[in-house]
């Protein structure tokens, strides 16, 4: 069915369900107004319209149902089809990344501001700029996930954790891919804070800068790892 078909499905004239209420308004009117009784005939007039016009109006709320269902549906693609000439499409993918960056840049600067009253920031926060700018369209979260850099330019771990932090971690360091890493951790609750720490040094060959604030049972977690070369 084409678009041009959509206006005459099952489509309903008004015009015999008006006919009928106005036809009953002689008797109606002076009811509601107290300018005569409601008499025992008037009962069964009332109740059959009544229940017939409930199944009117039933019938108009499902198919203003469909036609609204169908609406989202071609808007959806409408927006689509529009969004492929969207200035921000042209750009170079390279220029669109620095976007990104700077983006990501702001972000973390707001955290140093006198003024700021947001918590710490960290990058497994999923209110993130990287994480929101991957969910804005499918152009921008290939474009993001095929830059590993964006993702290793600055990895901030700190508590407290969510109870996905690991799974969020894993992800992150899987979009960094094989790009040198510049990290920052921060840990205090050693219960809380060893399975970050195990999923971290795991990929301690790709440390390029480490920053930790760590107590001393943590240690040991950087005890088994050979020298990191990369770290300047």
């Amino acid at each position: 069915m084409s678009y041009r078909d959509c206006g005459s499905v099952n489509r309903l004239s008004l015009e015999p369900w008006l006919k009928a209420t106005q036809s009953s308004d002689s008797l109606v009117s002076p009811i509601l107004r107290g300018q005569r009784p409601l008499l025992d005939p008037d009962h069964a007039l009332l109740t059959t319209e009544i229940v017939e016009l409930e199944q009117q109006q039933s019938l108009y709320a499902a198919q203003l149902e469909e036609i609204q269902l169908r609406q989202h549906a071609v808007l959806k693609v409408l927006e689509s089809r529009k969004s492929i000439y969207a200035p921000i499409r042209r750009l170079p993918r390279e220029i669109l990344i620095e976007i990104f960056h700077s983006v990501c840049d702001s972000w973390w600067q707001e955290e140093n501001r006198p003024w700021s009253l947001r918590p710490p920031l960290h990058s497994l926060d999923v209110s993130g700029p990287l994480w929101v700018l991957s969910r804005v369209c499918g152009l921008w979260r290939d474009t993001l996930h095929s830059s590993p850099a964006s993702w290793a330019r600055k990895l901030v771990v700190r508590q407290p954790f969510s109870k996905y932090a690991l799974a969020i971690l894993q992800t992150y360091l899987d979009h960094s891919g094989e790009h040198l890493l510049n990290l920052q951790v921060f840990c205090s609750h050693p219960a809380e804070d060893d399975e970050i720490l195990s999923l971290l040094v795991q990929s301690y060959q790709r440390w390029q800068n480490l920053h930790i604030n760590a107590t001393k049972h943590h240690m040991r977690h950087l005890e088994s790892i050979s020298p990191c070369r990369r770290l300047t």
